[in-house]
């Protein structure tokens, strides 16, 4: 099996513009199927390097998010609806989106409170319109992505590493792996702060609602 994938994996990387089509495919397949697109991020990193993989993750993370979105807003209406009504985040997103709905779709990305593939599905029931949650989702998707794609080119200047091609330093002075290790302290702190402040929102919603009904 590890055979199998080093060599699909050597294939990818050699067969120039075809390797990268056939990625940006399986990684918007896998991806509406509920497959981690961090995973995917960060393996686009390691097969295309920091830069390579950012723009490949973050053209297929797009549409991947888009093609759900309106499958959502179309076939999947009542199965996103359910969804949405067994967890309290997403009935609290559900609320929240019609008021401010382009910050707060840009606020879901940059801290992932919510799976990539659920959140995608859930927003297509929230009225939230195309234009703003494409514009949303593409600058919300860029931090996050450029850490997993810089984090997966790292694995392979690792690998490089233990092979005696160069030496951790020459890889600590690389500007990339600088910046991306910068950019993951960042969104972790960024993570932190932003579900604090959902968590809060959340709270207040549920309690002014179970005050309304117990006022009646």
């Amino acid at each position: 099996m590890s055979e199998l994938a080093f060599s699909f994996s050597h294939y990818l990387q050699s067969s120039g513009e075809a390797g990268i089509v056939l990625y940006f495919v399986i990684f918007v397949t896998a991806t509406l199927m509920f497959f981690p697109a961090s995973l995917l991020a960060a393996l686009s990193g390691w097969l295309f390097g920091a830069i390579g993989g950012t723009v490949l993750a973050l053209l297929a993370g797009t549409t991947s998010a888009l093609v759900a979105f309106c499958l959502s807003k179309s076939q999947l209406f009542p199965v996103a609806s359910r969804a949405a009504g067994r967890n309290r985040y997403l009935k609290t997103l559900l609320s929240l989106s019609h008021n401010n709905a382009l910050l707060l779709i840009l606020l879901l990305r940059l801290s992932s409170v919510l799976p990539f593939t659920a959140l995608n599905y859930v927003l297509g029931v929230s009225g939230v319109s195309l234009r703003k949650y494409a514009a949303a989702t593409v600058f919300g998707l860029i931090p996050g992505t450029y850490v997993y794609a810089a984090a997966g080119s790292v694995i392979s200047d690792v690998q490089v590493l233990l092979h005696g091609g160069f030496s951790a330093r020459d890889i600590l002075q690389r500007a990339d792996v600088l910046t991306g290790m910068a950019v993951a302290v960042a969104s972790l702190m960024l993570l932190f702060v932003i579900k604090k402040i959902f968590n809060r929102i959340a709270g207040i919603r549920a309690d002014t609602r179970n005050n309304t009904i117990g006022d009646r």
